[in-house]
């Protein structure tokens, strides 16, 4: 119960930062919205990028960097994102459990279609999500960080080979498909 309590302060807290509410004016209309190809640029270059204090400071991890581009494509900006996705990047903090950029495409879809009350069905984002999941799974064969890099990211023998082999290549493709995708879920009118 105590999840389900954070998760609805946390939307309601995105809600109350949206630009209409802030008075922030954010232009998201259809014409003046980065383009696909712009984004994932952009989510490559968030999740890819590593701080000068690397390795104590990391690149944003996929979820964060799934969830900044997909909600600058919504035209959100609040200091909960990149928060929320923090603990869930890698299979949720490294370990090998659901790909975070499935996790950003999770949060966004809910920011943009979840339910404000508990009256209201789930059913429409889930619908979503399915479809998204089902799309991941068809193109990588895996859904959970540890069988998608075949690495236990909890040793620093695997978290090595990871920085080396996996993170910059094989990752950065499935957050380009999560902005491929997600954008064309976001783009939908429910």
């Amino acid at each position: 119960m105590s999840l389900l309590n954070d998760l609805v302060f946390i939307k309601v807290k995105l809600y109350e930062q949206m630009p209409e509410r802030t008075g922030e004016v954010r232009d998201v209309s259809e014409e003046k919205r980065p383009g696909v190809k712009e984004l994932q640029e952009k989510v490559v270059r968030y999740f890819c990028d590593k701080p000068s204090n690397f390795p104590i400071g990391r690149p944003y991890n996929c979820c964060e960097s799934v969830l900044l581009t997909l909600a600058e494509y919504l035209g959100i900006d609040s200091e909960l994102i990149p928060k929320i996705g923090t603990a869930i990047g890698a299979g949720v903090s490294l370990n090998g459990l659901l790909c975070g950029s499935i996790s950003g495409v999770a949060m966004a879809l809910g920011i943009e279609y979840g339910r404000s009350t508990r009256e209201e069905s789930p059913e429409p984002v889930w619908t979503l999500m399915d479809e998204y999941v089902a799309a991941f799974k068809e193109r990588f064969g895996h859904v959970n960080c540890r069988q998608l890099t075949g690495l236990n990211l909890k040793t620093p023998e695997g978290l090595k080979e990871y920085f080396a082999k996996i993170h910059d290549f094989e990752c950065t493709e499935r957050l380009k498909f999560a902005i491929d995708k997600g954008v064309d879920i976001l783009s939908r009118k429910l």
